[in-house]
């Protein structure tokens, strides 16, 4: 067995919180790394074009603005929102390129699978006998060749963004999504800008109704105001006009704006945007010599077809799950969060982010001793997370680690 500092710690995912959850890991004195399979920030700059719903001060953990002004990075904390392009560029990558972490953080790396060294899932019963039985990564490089890499702890902040959602009805794909899936988008597109051709003077079918199909239907409905000949068609699920995650009298005024301008889209008040709700997908089909789709759904009244140049599917997102299936995750059969936290979730009577606590790490932790989801992923399929949570996730993580490490504790530090 590999020798394996009691102090190791190993991050996967090199987001907001996990970046955070790094900086606060070395000022407590662990040995550790980052796991990314992209760059630092991926998933922001994914979505790089969209402004977020929280301002500036509420989006850079307290240990990352800290290294940050120790390099003479001055981490904005106005109340302006920045886009997810302004969050990865002004704070995760120079973050990510400071002194301390930048040996620290493997981009460009895979960690395609995590268990414990020389016992599977089903051995080692008790939660504290698994723990002389370090953690065991198997870490892929950008050109495909693999190690394996041990550690005492590990925190999952992978974050849902890179597993979308289906549109088929009951969450499966529908007839020939899969096949068709490649040539489709499954986030939010810079219609505006950066994929503004694909979308210019064309159809577009979005599905889908939280943020993310909200925030893809106002750029659509600028576009057709810009080019003559764009059009939209939008359903969802929900019959009523509304949207996932709204809540009433919204503190955050940006959230409250998104909401507002797509419900007068969804009265039919623009003449390129149509909107019909109750719709549940079943099947796709493209026409190869016309280059257009043709999407078979059932509604309320009875099947629908609607027909599309180009097909965008926001309908949510989801945790990769794959990735420990050999670890003790015990996870909520509902919404895939960590079942204590997920019951916690429940409990607590409202789904607003801003109202919403962190909790702590009893509730964060899992069967699988010295393991920590935190970020997005602890929540699940949940939408009432926010980074400054998770910010206090990792506080409370890193806590309960050091001290199973006999390190400072942030309070000690």
């Amino acid at each position: 067995m590999p020798a394996t500092p009691r102090h190791s710690l190993a991050i996967l995912g090199a987001g907001p919180v996990g970046l955070e959850a790094a900086a606060l890991a070395l000022e407590l004195g662990f040995d550790v790394h980052v796991f990314e399979r992209g760059e630092p920030g991926a998933h922001l700059l994914a979505w790089g074009h969209v402004r977020m719903f929280t301002p500036w001060r509420m989006n850079v953990g307290p240990a990352s603005a800290r290294l940050l002004t120790k390099h003479g990075h001055a981490a904005p904390a106005d109340d302006s929102c920045p886009t997810g392009l302004e969050l990865a560029e002004r704070v995760l990558q120079p973050l990510a390129a400071t002194p301390e972490l930048k040996a620290r953080v493997h981009t460009l790396t895979q960690v395609a699978h995590v268990s414990r060294h020389s016992a599977r899932k089903n051995e080692r019963a008790g939660g504290t006998a698994r723990n002389d039985k370090p953690f065991r990564l198997l870490v892929r490089d950008a050109g495909g060749r693999e190690n394996f890499l041990h550690a005492s702890a590990v925190i999952d902040a992978t974050g849902t963004y890179g597993q979308p959602l289906w549109a088929g009805t009951g969450g499966i794909p529908a007839r020939s999504e899969s096949y068709l899936a490649p040539q489709m988008s499954y986030h939010p597109d810079d219609v505006l800008a950066l994929r503004r051709e694909r979308y210019a003077a064309r159809t577009t079918l979005v599905i889908g109704g939280g943020a993310s199909a909200a925030t893809t239907v106002l750029a659509l409905a600028q576009l057709a105001g810009e080019v003559p000949g764009t059009r939209v068609s939008w359903v969802t699920r929900r019959e009523t006009p509304g949207f996932a995650g709204e809540v009433e009298h919204d503190l955050l005024p940006a959230r409250a704006a998104l909401h507002a301008q797509a419900r007068q889209l969804q009265g039919n008040t623009h003449d390129a945007v149509r909107w019909a709700g109750g719709c549940e997908i079943e099947s796709f089909e493209y026409n190869s010599a016309t280059h257009r789709y043709r999407v078979q759904m059932t509604t309320p009244a009875g099947a629908r077809i609607e027909e599309a140049d180009q097909v965008i599917v926001n309908c949510g997102y989801t945790p990769d799950r794959a990735l420990t299936q050999e670890l003790r995750v015990h996870e909520c059969y509902e919404s895939l969060a960590p079942m204590k936290l997920a019951a916690a979730l429940q409990e607590s009577g409202t789904s607003d982010c801003t109202k919403v606590p962190a909790f702590g790490p009893d509730l964060l932790a899992n069967p699988e001793p010295g393991f920590f989801i935190v970020g997005a992923k602890s929540y699940g399929r949940s939408t009432s997370f926010l980074l400054q949570t998770g910010y206090q996730q990792v506080a409370d993580v890193l806590d309960r680690l050091a001290e199973a490490a006999g390190l400072p504790t942030p309070q000690e530090a």
